[in-house]
Parts: C-alpha cells; sequence; structure tokens
C-alpha cells in the first residue's frame, strides 16, 4: 500500500510539473483537442497546422473543413488556449476571500481571454476562405465554466471578435 502511495505522489508531482510548464500545458490542450476531434470526425474532415489567412505564415493548430463555393474548403479555425496561471490566482482569490483580489483577478483573466480571442481573429479568421468566426478551445471544465461566468464575457467575445469559446464537453 505504502509503495502504490508513493507511486500515486510521483505521478501527482509529474502532472504538476508538466502543468506548471507552458509549453507542455498547451502541448496538453492541443492533444485533448486533437483527441476530441479524432473521435467526431473523420480525417478528412480536419486538418492540423493550417495556414488559413491569406499572406500569413500563422497556423491555427487545427481546422475543420467545410464546403464552400466551386469546391473551395472553406476552414473553420480552432485553436486550443490554457490560461492556467490568471485562473489559479483568480481560485486562490476566492479560497481567500479577498473581494479586491477576486476583482483583480477576475479581470487579469478576462483580459487574458479577450487578447487570445484577438489573436485569433487577426491570425487566423480571413473570409471566404474560412468561415466568418473561430473556436477558442479551453481544455478543462473548470477554466470554461468561471469564462462563462464572466458576465457578458462570453457575448462580447462573439460580437466583438467572432470567437466562441468552447470547452471538452462542448
Amino acid at each position: 500500500g505504502l509503495g502504490e502511495m508513493q507511486q500515486l505522489a510521483n505521478g501527482v508531482g509529474d502532472l504538476k510539473k508538466v502543468l506548471s510548464n507552458v509549453k507542455m500545458r498547451g502541448t496538453l490542450g492541443e492533444v485533448q483537442l486533437g483527441n476530441i476531434l479524432d473521435q467526431m470526425l473523420t480525417p478528412e474532415q480536419y486538418a492540423r497546422n493550417v495556414v488559413t489567412k491569406k499572406d500569413s505564415r500563422e497556423n491555427v493548430e487545427y481546422a475543420i473543413k467545410l464546403p464552400g463555393r466551386n469546391d473551395q474548403v472553406v476552414w473553420l479555425p480552432i485553436d486550443a488556449k490554457f490560461p492556467l496561471e490568471d485562473y489559479h490566482k483568480l481560485i486562490e482569490a476566492q479560497e481567500k476571500g479577498d473581494l479586491v483580489v477576486i476583482e483583480d483577478m477576475g479581470k487579469a483573466l478576462e483580459a487574458r481571454i479577450k487578447g487570445e480571442a484577438k489573436d485569433i481573429r487577426d491570425k487566423y479568421i480571413d473570409p471566404p476562405s474560412t468561415t466568418d468566426f473561430g473556436i477558442l478551445f479551453l481544455p478543462f471544465e473548470g477554466l470554461f465554466a468561471e469564462v462563462l461566468r464572466r458576465p457578458g464575457l462570453y457575448e462580447m467575445l462573439q460580437r466583438d471578435y467572432k470567437v466562441i469559446i468552447t470547452g471538452p464537453t462542448t
């Protein structure tokens, strides 16, 4: 039993290391998104690392192929983001019950999400070769739920940035 507990503790430590590394965390979000797309779509229905905007070198992690005019492909860009630091700071403030810090950390998380949505709009959305909107995938439900909880944020991202927020179950 003690050996199993030590093994479990090591596994938790390894997971903590992965989540504290920004590059590894981003890769985890991409892999999760890729697995979801693999389960829902055939390989012919989407692509990975697609340049969706003309005269750009920016490639979106995933894009769904949609039919367009004259047998042209229209891409629906999907980008995974994992702003864990901002979310953790907000959770810590909530646990301490510090209303001023909660407000500040909530605003910081909103600013980060708005920045990510702006990046998606500016880098990947380019009608008619793409849809007129993109998708920002948040790889865990707590973060997704927190973004939805922010008054008006979800609607503002759709209206101003043409970006829809999704999580693992959506």
